[in-house]
Protein backbone atom coordinates (compact mmCIF):
# COMPACT_ATOMS: atom_id res chain seq x y z
CA UNK A 1 0.00 0.00 0.00
CA UNK A 2 1.48 3.35 -1.01
CA UNK A 3 1.39 6.52 1.09
CA UNK A 4 -1.60 8.02 -0.74
CA UNK A 5 -3.70 4.88 -0.21
CA UNK A 6 -2.61 4.73 3.43
CA UNK A 7 -3.66 8.38 3.92
CA UNK A 8 -7.04 7.73 2.28
CA UNK A 9 -7.61 4.68 4.46
CA UNK A 10 -6.75 6.69 7.57
CA UNK A 11 -9.16 9.45 6.52
CA UNK A 12 -11.97 6.87 6.24
CA UNK A 13 -11.05 5.41 9.63
CA UNK A 14 -11.15 8.90 11.15
CA UNK A 15 -14.63 9.54 9.70
CA UNK A 16 -15.87 6.22 11.02
CA UNK A 17 -14.39 7.05 14.43
CA UNK A 18 -16.43 10.29 14.36
CA UNK A 19 -19.55 8.11 13.85
CA UNK A 20 -20.12 9.02 10.20
CA UNK A 21 -22.24 6.10 8.92
CA UNK A 22 -20.43 3.73 6.58
CA UNK A 23 -23.49 3.71 4.30
CA UNK A 24 -23.18 7.48 3.89
CA UNK A 25 -19.50 7.21 2.99
CA UNK A 26 -20.27 4.52 0.42
CA UNK A 27 -23.10 6.61 -1.04
CA UNK A 28 -20.85 9.64 -1.31
CA UNK A 29 -18.17 7.62 -3.08
CA UNK A 30 -20.55 5.79 -5.43
CA UNK A 31 -23.08 8.51 -6.18
CA UNK A 32 -22.57 10.39 -9.45
CA UNK A 33 -23.21 13.70 -7.74
CA UNK A 34 -22.68 17.10 -9.25
CA UNK A 35 -20.89 20.14 -7.97
CA UNK A 36 -22.44 22.33 -5.30
CA UNK A 37 -23.48 24.92 -7.87
CA UNK A 38 -25.15 22.24 -10.02
CA UNK A 39 -27.05 20.88 -7.00
CA UNK A 40 -28.13 24.39 -5.99
CA UNK A 41 -29.35 25.11 -9.52
CA UNK A 42 -31.39 21.89 -9.54
CA UNK A 43 -32.74 21.96 -5.99
CA UNK A 44 -32.85 25.68 -5.23
CA UNK A 45 -32.46 27.33 -1.85
CA UNK A 46 -34.42 26.03 1.15
CA UNK A 47 -37.48 27.98 2.24
CA UNK A 48 -35.98 28.59 5.68
CA UNK A 49 -32.75 30.63 5.38
CA UNK A 50 -31.32 29.22 8.63
CA UNK A 51 -27.82 30.53 7.86
CA UNK A 52 -29.07 34.14 8.04
CA UNK A 53 -30.44 33.83 11.58
CA UNK A 54 -27.01 33.22 13.08
CA UNK A 55 -28.08 29.76 14.14
CA UNK A 56 -25.97 26.66 13.99
CA UNK A 57 -27.79 24.88 11.20
CA UNK A 58 -31.05 23.45 9.98
CA UNK A 59 -31.29 20.81 12.71
CA UNK A 60 -30.59 23.17 15.59
CA UNK A 61 -33.16 22.58 18.29
CA UNK A 62 -35.19 20.18 16.19
CA UNK A 63 -34.07 17.04 18.04
CA UNK A 64 -35.06 18.30 21.46
CA UNK A 65 -38.23 20.26 20.81
CA UNK A 66 -40.30 20.26 23.91
CA UNK A 67 -37.37 19.28 26.11
CA UNK A 68 -36.55 21.41 29.12
CA UNK A 69 -33.38 23.48 29.19
CA UNK A 70 -31.04 22.23 31.97
CA UNK A 71 -29.72 25.75 32.59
Amino acid sequence: MDDAARDEAQAIKDLLAEHVPLALLVDLLAAPGGSSSQILAEEGLPEDAWWESGGGGPAEGSADRGATDPE
